[in-house]
């Protein structure tokens, strides 16, 4: 009798190390994948702060990507940014991240209301502006980081 409840014991014992094993192992996988979401949407904010806030050549007459541009190569100014995927993500200087298969970077761009940067303006009508990316891993939106920017 004292060796069957020992045994039960035990077995219990042994059943809730597994179940906090798997338990710990999933929230690793998780903590993994949205540390990664973040590390993307902060390589595009790096990205951002490196880029002037009007093109170099055509100044703020054209809104997005000017005629001729190629992405990611021609990024040359902050409205360039708007709208578009990096379906392989980049990291701040331009370069496709290698390994990342199945994650995306979307990137919008939008005017505000300096006095209401709740408010969204026409585009190329106010001198701030709110920068969005949405990182998806398989579709599946991980992580989404807002800030705002002088134009």
């Amino acid at each position: 009798m004292e060796s069957t409840i020992a045994i039960a014991v035990i077995g219990i014992g042994v059943v809730a190390v597994v179940g906090s094993q798997q338990a710990w192992h999933i929230q690793a996988v998780v903590s993994d994948r949205l540390a990664t979401g973040m590390r993307l949407a902060i390589e595009i904010r790096e990205l951002s702060l490196l880029l002037p806030a009007n093109d170099p050549v055509t100044g703020s007459t054209t809104w997005g990507t000017e005629v001729g541009e190629i992405m990611p190569d021609d990024i040359d100014d902050l409205d360039d940014l708007d709208e578009f995927t990096f379906l392989t993500p980049i990291d701040a200087t331009k370069t496709e991240i290698a390994g990342m298969a199945g994650w995306s970077q979307e990137v919008t761009v939008q005017c505000v209301d300096p006095f209401n940067v709740l408010q969204v303006v026409s585009d190329g009508s106010s001198d701030l502006i709110q920068m969005e990316v949405t990182v998806t891993w398989n579709n599946e939106e991980i992580t989404r980081l807002l800030w705002i920017a002088p134009r």
